[in-house]
């Protein structure tokens, strides 16, 4: 599934391109494949944290609000965001 098709129902796996890493304050995704690292910020973090094991944009982004204390609409969009990116970069599957 492309990132342009993720939406609220659309559920998201790790892929097994990525490989975590915890550096002081931040994580870091390393692209076994291309030997790229991607920084993530404290949400996209916690949104990683939470993919233990496939989850619905849907559910993600009610648990992002709660956590965060933010507006239902914005946690699905800022879910939807990261998601689109970790799936063009492949550390993400959608379907």
């Amino acid at each position: 599934m492309g990132g342009a098709q993720i939406g609220a129902k659309s559920t998201l796996r790790r892929t097994e391109r990525a490989v975590p890493g915890d550096l002081p304050e931040e994580m870091v995704l390393l692209d076994v494949d291309s030997g790229i690292a991607v920084r993530l910020n404290a949400t996209g973090a916690w949104v990683w944290g939470q993919l233990e094991g496939p989850r619905t944009v849907a559910e993600l982004a009610r648990s992002l609000a709660e956590r965060f204390e933010i507006a239902e609409p914005r946690a699905l969009d800022d879910v939807i965001a990261f998601a689109r990116e970790m799936v063009r970069r492949e550390l993400l599957a959608a379907s």
